[in-house]
């Protein structure tokens, strides 16, 4: 695989090193903590709370079908719930300033069926550091299925991908649950990414079992609740957070407007920081919940350029970023809404479908 290097310019330089002083001088002015604070700490006690008494209702109702499988589903939602607003920060180093209870409060992404450290070499290693990068990104990589980017080799079917998308898209955490860890797995291991010991072999093996156990051998096997009961909110609750965990984190950078960064003998034009802002967008910028359900994904450029502070401020040090791109010339493009975000990507799919959208 070829080794990237960003590039820059002097106004690239001066745009991230202003944008670092003012979001810093934002936390000293107002003498708060980068981590997380009051409101992070209720949100998370709120929704781990609901993620046990949703499991246990799911018990306590076993015997009305419907009634289960409604319960089944909301708790199911409670995992992507914590995904966004726990695991994702805490793997980012961002929840704590310890680093161990970062890296405890991470596996938390094992409710979603994905082994934590390969989440953290595809997302934080591989998806932060080359955005919209051909075969550098796998956020990009749509496995022949689908094609993200003009260098991804057309094939006469994505001419109707826009259609068949959201399928894929609906059974993306079901993959992480079954296949998509094992094959991660094996690539990392082969590009000499992850050196797997045996402690790691045995956490992944263990996480995976437990996933199945509570949910499944669990409720089954000792509350008897129904098999069919568990299998129908098991894979609705995963179409459900398939679509939702794609969407929030494909219209950050898959939209009308995506900019493919070029790369020539291994080198990206613009330095980093440019290329997170050219790369990336906002969407919904003043959504009250999108900041409370999706840990303020919605604001997107301020998660890459300071993955390491907790989503709680990004509405607070967004507003600087804008501000500070604007002054240095870099485009800065929010989308006015999550649904006008969600029909701009699909317009993507239909145009990169086109046999003749070529690199």
């Amino acid at each position: 695989m070829e080794k990237i290097t960003f590039k820059g310019t002097p106004s690239g330089k001066q745009f991230y090193e202003e944008v670092k002083q003012q979001v810093n001088q934002y936390f000293t002015d107002h003498k708060i903590c980068p981590h997380a604070n009051n409101e992070m700490r209720l949100k998370g006690l709120l929704f781990i709370a609901c993620w046990m008494v949703t499991w246990a209702m799911v018990i306590v109702w076993k015997d009305y079908f419907v009634l289960a499988v409604l319960m089944g589903v909301a708790h199911f939602t409670t995992h992507l719930l914590i995904a966004f607003n726990i695991a994702h920060d805490a793997n980012h180093g961002a929840l704590f300033k310890s680093r161990r209870l970062n890296h405890v409060f991470g596996y938390f992404m094992e409710l979603i069926g994905c082994n934590k450290q390969l989440w953290v070499i595809a997302h934080n290693q591989e998806h932060h550091t080359f955005i919209n990068i051909h075969e550098h990104d796998n956020n990009v990589d749509g496995y022949k299925m689908l094609r993200f980017t003009p260098k991804d080799t057309w094939r006469s079917h994505h001419r109707f991908q826009h259609y068949y998308a959201g399928i894929l898209y609906a059974l993306s955490t079901l993959n992480y649950a079954t296949l998509r860890d094992f094959k991660l797995l094996a690539r990392h291991i082969k590009l000499k990414k992850l050196k797997p010991d045996l402690p790691y072999l045995a956490g992944f093996l263990f996480f995976k079992l437990f996933y199945y156990t509570y949910l499944f051998a669990i409720p089954i096997m000792i509350f008897k609740v129904s098999f069919w009961i568990v299998l129908t909110y098991f894979l609705i609750g995963h179409m459900v957070n398939g679509l939702a965990l794609v969407f929030v984190f494909l219209t950050g950078h898959l939209t009308e407007d995506a900019h493919y960064p070029d790369v020539a003998d291994g080198e990206v034009a613009d330095n980093w920081a440019v290329h997170v802002v050219k790369t990336t967008s906002d969407y919904s910028p003043n959504s009250r919940w999108l900041h409370w359900l999706a840990g303020s994904l919605n604001l997107h450029v301020a998660h890459h350029l300071f993955p390491k502070i907790c989503h709680v401020h990004y509405k607070h040090i967004t507003p600087i970023i804008k501000r500070v791109a604007l002054k240095h010339g870099v485009a800065y493009k929010p989308a006015p809404t999550f649904g006008y975000a969600i029909a701009s990507h699909f317009k993507l799919l239909k145009q990169l479908g086109r046999d003749e959208v070529v690199a």
